[in-house]
Protein backbone atom coordinates (compact mmCIF):
# COMPACT_ATOMS: atom_id res chain seq x y z
CA UNK A 1 0.00 0.00 0.00
CA UNK A 2 2.51 2.60 0.76
CA UNK A 3 5.29 3.60 -1.48
CA UNK A 4 8.84 2.07 -0.91
CA UNK A 5 11.03 4.44 1.17
CA UNK A 6 13.33 5.63 -1.77
CA UNK A 7 10.58 7.18 -3.24
CA UNK A 8 9.00 9.10 -1.21
CA UNK A 9 7.73 12.21 -3.50
CA UNK A 10 5.26 9.34 -4.54
CA UNK A 11 3.78 8.49 -1.03
CA UNK A 12 0.94 10.80 0.18
CA UNK A 13 1.65 13.02 3.09
CA UNK A 14 0.04 11.51 6.32
CA UNK A 15 -1.60 14.66 6.51
CA UNK A 16 -3.52 14.00 3.41
CA UNK A 17 -4.36 10.76 4.53
CA UNK A 18 -5.52 12.08 7.55
CA UNK A 19 -7.51 14.66 6.48
CA UNK A 20 -9.09 11.84 4.16
CA UNK A 21 -9.75 9.53 6.55
CA UNK A 22 -11.64 12.71 8.53
CA UNK A 23 -13.60 13.81 5.39
CA UNK A 24 -14.97 10.19 5.39
CA UNK A 25 -15.86 10.32 9.18
CA UNK A 26 -17.22 13.11 9.30
CA UNK A 27 -19.37 12.51 5.91
CA UNK A 28 -20.67 9.51 7.54
CA UNK A 29 -21.33 11.14 10.82
CA UNK A 30 -23.23 14.01 8.80
CA UNK A 31 -25.60 11.67 6.90
CA UNK A 32 -26.68 10.26 10.17
CA UNK A 33 -27.23 14.02 12.07
CA UNK A 34 -28.96 15.15 8.71
CA UNK A 35 -31.94 12.47 9.34
CA UNK A 36 -31.96 13.11 13.21
CA UNK A 37 -33.77 15.78 15.06
CA UNK A 38 -30.68 18.16 15.57
CA UNK A 39 -30.44 18.58 11.39
CA UNK A 40 -29.50 22.30 12.25
CA UNK A 41 -26.36 21.60 13.98
CA UNK A 42 -23.16 22.37 11.87
CA UNK A 43 -19.82 21.37 11.56
CA UNK A 44 -18.66 24.87 13.04
CA UNK A 45 -20.29 23.83 15.97
CA UNK A 46 -18.83 20.78 16.78
CA UNK A 47 -16.23 22.79 18.56
CA UNK A 48 -18.56 24.05 21.22
CA UNK A 49 -20.15 20.69 21.54
CA UNK A 50 -16.78 18.70 22.04
CA UNK A 51 -15.25 21.02 24.77
CA UNK A 52 -18.71 22.37 26.54
CA UNK A 53 -19.58 20.54 29.10
CA UNK A 54 -21.10 20.60 32.94
CA UNK A 55 -20.99 23.72 34.44
CA UNK A 56 -19.66 25.34 31.19
CA UNK A 57 -16.54 27.47 29.95
CA UNK A 58 -15.51 31.02 29.25
CA UNK A 59 -15.25 32.03 25.92
CA UNK A 60 -11.37 32.78 25.79
CA UNK A 61 -11.33 29.35 27.08
CA UNK A 62 -13.03 27.80 24.49
CA UNK A 63 -11.49 29.78 21.91
CA UNK A 64 -8.14 28.40 23.15
CA UNK A 65 -8.94 24.73 22.87
CA UNK A 66 -10.83 24.85 19.77
CA UNK A 67 -7.58 26.86 18.21
CA UNK A 68 -9.92 29.75 16.56
CA UNK A 69 -10.20 33.68 17.35
CA UNK A 70 -12.10 34.21 20.08
CA UNK A 71 -14.14 36.67 17.80
CA UNK A 72 -14.91 33.23 15.38
CA UNK A 73 -15.90 31.39 19.01
CA UNK A 74 -18.12 34.02 19.88
CA UNK A 75 -20.17 33.77 16.67
CA UNK A 76 -20.70 30.46 16.54
CA UNK A 77 -22.21 30.44 20.31
CA UNK A 78 -24.43 33.11 19.21
CA UNK A 79 -25.85 31.09 16.61
CA UNK A 80 -25.87 28.22 19.09
CA UNK A 81 -27.79 30.53 21.28
CA UNK A 82 -30.06 31.64 18.47
CA UNK A 83 -30.82 27.80 18.00
CA UNK A 84 -31.80 27.05 21.52
CA UNK A 85 -28.39 24.95 21.93
CA UNK A 86 -26.20 27.14 24.53
CA UNK A 87 -26.62 30.06 26.61
CA UNK A 88 -24.54 32.26 28.44
CA UNK A 89 -24.76 32.50 32.07
CA UNK A 90 -23.07 34.73 34.92
CA UNK A 91 -19.48 32.72 35.99
CA UNK A 92 -20.01 32.55 39.75
CA UNK A 93 -16.80 33.36 40.22
CA UNK A 94 -16.39 36.69 38.69
CA UNK A 95 -19.83 37.77 37.89
CA UNK A 96 -18.22 40.26 35.37
CA UNK A 97 -17.51 36.97 33.45
CA UNK A 98 -19.99 35.00 31.21
CA UNK A 99 -19.33 31.44 30.94
CA UNK A 100 -21.26 29.21 27.76
CA UNK A 101 -23.18 26.32 28.68
CA UNK A 102 -25.21 23.99 26.65
CA UNK A 103 -29.23 24.38 27.13
CA UNK A 104 -30.72 20.72 27.89
CA UNK A 105 -31.58 20.33 23.90
CA UNK A 106 -27.94 21.26 23.79
CA UNK A 107 -26.97 18.64 26.01
CA UNK A 108 -29.26 16.54 24.22
CA UNK A 109 -27.76 16.89 21.00
CA UNK A 110 -24.25 16.70 22.61
CA UNK A 111 -25.37 13.40 23.70
CA UNK A 112 -26.76 12.26 20.25
CA UNK A 113 -23.79 13.16 17.83
CA UNK A 114 -20.83 11.57 20.41
CA UNK A 115 -23.34 8.43 20.25
CA UNK A 116 -23.29 8.95 16.57
CA UNK A 117 -19.69 9.28 16.71
CA UNK A 118 -19.71 5.96 18.47
CA UNK A 119 -21.57 4.29 16.03
CA UNK A 120 -19.85 5.65 13.27
CA UNK A 121 -16.40 4.45 14.90
CA UNK A 122 -18.14 0.88 15.19
CA UNK A 123 -19.18 0.81 11.73
CA UNK A 124 -15.31 1.42 10.90
CA UNK A 125 -14.31 -1.32 13.53
CA UNK A 126 -16.53 -3.71 11.23
CA UNK A 127 -15.18 -2.56 8.26
CA UNK A 128 -11.49 -2.37 8.88
CA UNK A 129 -10.85 -4.17 11.84
CA UNK A 130 -11.47 -3.70 15.78
CA UNK A 131 -8.17 -4.78 16.13
CA UNK A 132 -6.71 -2.16 13.78
CA UNK A 133 -8.79 0.79 14.70
CA UNK A 134 -8.24 0.41 18.35
CA UNK A 135 -4.37 0.32 17.31
CA UNK A 136 -4.97 3.24 15.28
CA UNK A 137 -7.17 4.83 18.28
CA UNK A 138 -4.34 4.59 20.88
CA UNK A 139 -1.75 5.64 18.57
CA UNK A 140 -3.70 8.66 17.61
CA UNK A 141 -4.11 9.74 21.52
CA UNK A 142 -0.67 8.87 22.32
CA UNK A 143 0.48 11.46 19.04
CA UNK A 144 -2.28 13.81 20.55
CA UNK A 145 -1.30 13.80 24.35
CA UNK A 146 2.61 14.01 23.94
CA UNK A 147 3.01 16.48 20.54
CA UNK A 148 -0.85 19.00 21.61
CA UNK A 149 -2.04 18.18 25.35
CA UNK A 150 -3.43 21.35 25.62
CA UNK A 151 -5.75 20.39 22.65
CA UNK A 152 -6.84 17.11 24.58
CA UNK A 153 -7.79 17.79 27.79
CA UNK A 154 -9.97 14.70 27.42
CA UNK A 155 -7.37 12.58 27.49
CA UNK A 156 -5.73 14.71 31.01
CA UNK A 157 -9.23 14.15 32.62
CA UNK A 158 -11.09 11.24 31.38
CA UNK A 159 -14.44 12.58 33.26
CA UNK A 160 -14.25 14.83 30.63
CA UNK A 161 -14.13 11.88 27.84
CA UNK A 162 -17.39 10.47 29.54
CA UNK A 163 -20.86 11.57 28.11
CA UNK A 164 -24.19 9.06 28.32
CA UNK A 165 -25.92 9.00 25.22
CA UNK A 166 -29.11 9.39 25.58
Amino acid sequence: MTSPPDKPAARIPLTGLLDVALAAMLAEFRVELAGSEFSDIRPTHGCVFRFVKGEGMRLTRLAELASITKQSAGEIVDDLVERGYAKRVPDPADRRAKLICLTERGEEAQAHAFGLFAEVEERWMERHGADRIARLRETLEEIAAAEAPDAVPELERPELASLETR
